[in-house]
């Protein structure tokens, strides 16, 4: 999911800092992966930034399958170095870099696209929001997928999921705003929230037994009973009735919108 340091007891902190068995790190798979890109526009020869790129499985779908030139960055060195490795052992030509989400190491109008994966929901998100629109050029599209908090959600586990993993989702409706707000038009967005349960049952079946053993023994490891309760408590509210997901996807604007 997202790429940020956290020292606390968080599966956001043990995702980027341990290889738990899974490639694919946000509900929906590679399935919500090529949705998100086909609203974006992303095709053959598409440049593409791809904001905590993980794992590198998405940016390595784009590239073999749509044939697009993707570059990738991401806060976790472990994400950066298992990333770059994957698209050698793949053959595929990928710009991997360390860096943060939020102050861009880019140019401004540098990609045709910029994308970001089950992420901005722990990033200040005007700031992380701003600099993916400096970097896509005119007529290109910022596009997210991303936990969605469904309406009348109530403010104690909003507030219980940012104390426990600094995540801050917004409803659907309140994306569309973010996205708007940062000057994107054409804003369009895809309730997915049906992923939500399975993913948790498909991240289950995936590690198995042995799996979730080892995930357990690694929480304990690092951060004790105390560790072990925070995770289940944010294990409870991702698999809770509040929780959606949701595809938003915006276009900054050229000077024919602006007229």
């Amino acid at each position: 999911m997202a790429r940020t340091t956290q020292a606390a007891p968080s599966l956001e902190s043990l995702i980027e800092s341990e290889d738990i068995g899974l490639e694919v790190l946000h509900p929906g798979g590679l399935e919500i992966t090529e949705e998100l890109a086909r609203m974006c526009g992303i095709g053959e020869g598409t440049a593409v930034l791809d904001i905590a790129s993980g794992t590198g499985e998405s940016a390595c779908f784009l590239v073999d399958t749509l044939r697009a030139q993707v570059t990738g960055i991401d806060a976790a060195p472990l994400m950066v170095d298992r990333a770059r490795r994957k698209a050698a052992e793949r053959g595929l030509s990928i710009v991997f870099e360390q860096g943060d989400a939020m102050q861009l190491p880019f140019p401004d109008n540098s990609f045709d696209a910029v994308i970001s994966e089950c992420t901005t929901c722990i990033l200040d998100k005007h700031r992380a929001i701003a600099e993916m629109v400096r970097v896509v050029r005119p007529g290109g599209r910022v596009g997210i997928h991303d936990i969605c908090w469904l309406e009348q959600t109530p403010e104690r586990i909003k507030s219980k999921l940012e104390e426990l993993e600094g995540e801050a989702p917004e409803t659907l409706k309140g994306w569309q705003a973010r996205f708007e707000e940062a000057g994107l038009v054409k804003v369009e967005t895809a309730d997915r929230s049906g992923l939500m349960p399975l993913w948790t049952k498909g991240v289950t079946k995936k590690l198995g037994v042995g799996g979730q053993l080892r995930i357990f023994g690694r929480v304990l490891a690092k951060w004790g009973l105390r560790g072990l309760w925070q995770v289940w408590q944010s294990e409870r509210i991702f698999e809770s009735r509040h929780t959606g997901y949701g595809i938003i996807v915006g276009s900054k604007p050229t000077r024919r919108d602006a007229a």
